[in-house]
């Protein structure tokens, strides 16, 4: 087998290594947006997100999630998140348990702009423990440039041990103004 059949074979098209399973780009103004990943196939997850949001004050990029067999996402305190803003300040968050959303990005104004790269480990089982983690970067659409390394979980192990179904996406202050993603499946 050649090379680039190998490289073919792991970047997902077979029945190895990782997938496309979901895209899309929108410029219309929306209070959240909504990204199922309900894929039996697939136990951990790599979203690709660019989101743009119409708040000019200090808030939070975040998401909720929503457990299989739930028809509504989780909003009660059993998120936890920890992050660090890599600045000369040397910001932090430490959020456990008493979040009710996960966090993405933390204490930046929306319409700057970010980009993010999310690991969903255990998403698509109940048997390995949910978490995820992740690089965001500002865009600089408002003249600030910054990046933030983020992570957590559900605080509990029975919810960690949930298959989640669907994610939400959101900025706590103001709307979503433009979003891009690419959801992409992991075997294992």
């Amino acid at each position: 087998m050649s090379k680039a059949a190998d490289l073919a074979k792991f970047i997902g098209n077979d029945e190895q290594g990782i997938k496309l399973l979901a895209s899309a780009s929108s410029t219309t103004n929306v209070s959240s947006i909504d990204i199922s990943i309900d894929y039996s196939d697939f136990v951990n997850f790599r979203l690709i997100l660019n989101a743009i949001g119409t708040g000019s004050s200090s808030g939070n990029l975040a998401w909720r999630w929503k457990r299989d067999g739930q028809s509504t996402f989780d909003t009660t305190d059993i998120y936890g998140s920890q992050g660090a803003l890599h600045d000369v300040d040397n910001n932090h968050l430490n959020i456990n348990g008493t979040g009710t959303y996960a966090y993405i990005v933390f204490s930046q104004n929306p319409n700057r702009g970010f980009q993010s790269d999310l690991f969903l480990g255990g998403f698509g089982s109940s048997t390995i423990p949910t978490a995820y983690h992740g690089m965001t970067s500002m865009t600089g659409m408002d003249g600030a440039v910054s990046s933030f390394a983020i992570g957590g979980s559900y605080d509990n192990a029975t919810n960690a041990r949930e298959r989640i179904k669907e994610i939400q996406i959101f900025f706590n202050v103001g709307d979503i103004d433009e979003i891009h993603y690419a959801l992409y499946g992991m075997r294992a």
